[in-house]
């Protein structure tokens, strides 16, 4: 028997420990016994001295052993026999356990462990592994001991190192999975409020509105709440899970995942696995847990931008498992600690999860397998406890590894029941985003001096020989301001392009939000008889572009000035007064 927890160790459980203990005491009908194996005795008192090779006693067909040293010789051993049901289990646990037994060595503990032998008739069928009941005399309630049973000599045999009443049953799998299946429907039941600014736009400072696509009312059920900000040229979009699921999120372009924000005090019992999950497993970024939240940040200029969800079955699987590893170590009395404060079992159980690569719906043998890994990962942990705590803590992975099946079936029974939606896609679009100086050394281009439409990268468009000329943007000479008459701010741009070794006439481009190209015009099509038109001075007024540039031919022949304004009419940019400022007269160069 293992020996009672110390005020210390009691005050350190921590809450989602808590919450498997209650959940275990709801459900102890897990101690499964059946009429009849168990050989009946009599309620008869008998009692041996210790002498120098220790003390044998046999009462009801029970007999109990200890080893030299257990007490000083002449110290009386005694023991009741009792059929009485064992106090603090339910009656389906304890009505037919056959002989329990009392029993005191002459007022004090046994200084080395009693072994206690408990007859059995019959073998008891698969999926029960034998162990004893107990009522320790400090109080500390009613616990289950490891005991092993012998087929050959049909018996349960178990040792015991603090003395009280002792009761011999079978820990039956299939009502462990009750336990199991208890935890996870206290899991299944998280869902989250929905937030008031759940799929509302948001608008910036410049009259930019980001929306998103998807239905987020008061009727809906999403996955998932998403709230949109902007703030400082940024825009924060904050998930709130809606989903007894954890999910993979990955947001782009140019996304910044914020730091995990707490979880609900209300959930931490069962939430608290998966927050240390997310916060410390290193390749968990991004992961959305039940009841909590994500918040990802982008450039404003970086939209359009998607966040893209994929359900983490691995992790759920893992995190419920502990769970009720704990609920059923509590009828040991064993408590593992915070097992989620330990780093080698998260980085052991995050491996598992890993490499099982579930998809949303796994097969049973995919759950079971997945359950060995993470059993395996609990092993150290429990060896760590020392003692008998470690001893008790062993024999429960070592018998739930044994029935994996049985104890952990209904996890993929439930998964199925959550599992109609495995993945969530949020578009975020930007409508009316004002066009910066910045945006446009990545912008579309048009055709220019016989260069296909292309998209600039660093201001030029890429994929020109490097003998067959260049297309330009000079960004020193951008100018912003609304050209749709919309109030947005749009920009026009002038473009150098050459080919076949030879400067052509520049091109002046308007752009609207996105950026995308509204229009453009060559000033080649314009002043006909010119080899070269270079722009000189350009600005935007009145929802016009003012225009001077120069043409002229060869190296400054018949050099000329030109004014105009561009002008777009919602369908086409147009240059208007044109007007000669100096130079020769049209026609005769």
């Amino acid at each position: 028997m293992t020996p009672p927890r110390t005020p210390k160790s009691r005050r350190r459980t921590t809450a989602w420990i808590a919450l498997a203990v209650v959940l275990a005491c709801a459900t102890t009908a897990v101690v499964a016994i059946r009429q009849g194996w168990f050989a009946s005795g009599s309620s008869d008192t008998n009692s041996a001295a210790v002498g120098r090779d220790g003390v044998d006693l046999t009462v009801g067909g029970v007999r109990i052993h200890g080893p030299a040293g257990i007490a000083p010789e002449g110290t009386t051993l005694t023991a009741h026999a009792t059929t009485a049901a064992a106090p603090g289990l339910s009656s389906t646990i304890t009505a037919n356990t056959g002989t329990g037994i009392e029993i005191s060595l002459g007022g004090r503990q046994p200084e080395k462990p009693l072994e206690l032998e408990f007859p059995v008739t019959g073998t008891p069928p698969e999926g029960r592994h034998a162990v004893l009941v107990t009522t320790p005399s400090d109080g500390s309630g009613a616990r289950l001991v490891p005991a092993s049973f012998d087929a050959g000599r049909n018996t349960i045999t178990a040792t015991a190192d603090h003395l009280s009443s002792f009761w011999p049953a079978f820990l039956d799998l299939r009502a462990a999975g009750r336990v199991v299946d208890e935890v996870v429907g206290k899991a299944l039941g998280i869902t989250s409020a929905r937030p008031e600014c759940a799929g509302a736009p948001a608008t910036d400072p410049s009259g930019m509105k980001i929306t998103m696509d998807g239905d987020y009312s008061a009727s809906a059920k999403p996955v998932v709440w998403p709230c949109v900000t902007v703030q400082d040229g940024r825009t924060t979009v904050e998930l709130t899970s809606n989903s007894p699921l954890p999910w993979r999120v990955r947001a782009a372009p140019s996304a910044t995942l914020e730091p995990q924000g707490a979880i609900d005090p209300a959930k931490a019992a069962v939430l608290a696995g998966y927050h240390a999950l997310a916060t410390k497993r290193p390749y968990a970024e991004g992961l959305l847990i039940p009841g909590s939240g994500l918040k990802h940040t982008f450039p404003v200029s970086s939209l359009p931008a998607t966040v893209e969800g994929q359900v983490d079955v691995g992790t759920w699987l893992v995190m419920d498992l502990v769970f009720a590893v704990q609920a059923i170590m509590a009828l040991f009395h064993v408590d593992l600690g915070a097992v989620t404060d330990d780093a080698a079992a998260l980085g052991c159980l995050g491996d598992a999860v890993e490499a099982a690569k579930l998809d949303a719906k796994p097969g049973a043998d995919a759950v079971a397998a997945l359950a060995k890994a993470a059993l395996t990962c609990l092993e150290p942990v429990a060896k760590a406890l020392g003692g008998g705590l470690s001893a008790a803590a062993g024999f429960v992975l070592l018998v739930l590894s044994s029935g994996v099946a049985l104890v952990f079936g209904g996890l993929q029974g439930a998964l199925m029941s959550v599992t109609g939606t495995d993945r969530f896609k949020i578009a975020l679009n930007g409508t009316g985003r004002p066009v910066s100086a910045a945006d446009l050394r990545s912008a579309p281009v048009p055709s220019m001096c016989r260069h296909p439409a292309g998209k600039l990268v660093g201001g030029k468009l890429p994929g020109i020989p490097e003998n067959d000329g260049f297309v330009s943007l000079q960004s020193e000479t951008i100018q912003l301001g609304d050209l749709t008459g919309d109030g947005t701010r749009d920009a026009a741009a002038i473009f150098d392009c050459s080919r076949g070794g030879v400067g052509w006439p520049n091109h002046v481009v308007l752009y609207g939000p996105g950026p995308k190209v509204l229009g453009s015009i060559d000033l080649g099509d314009v002043i006909t008889d010119a080899e070269h038109s270079v722009v000189s001075r350009m600005s935007i007024a009145g929802g016009d572009i003012s225009l001077t540039w120069n043409s002229y031919q060869g190296a400054s022949f018949c050099l000329r000035e030109w004014t105009g304004r561009i002008h777009w009419d919602g369908s086409k940019a147009s240059l208007l007064g044109l007007k000669q400022v100096s130079g020769a007269a049209k026609g005769t160069c």
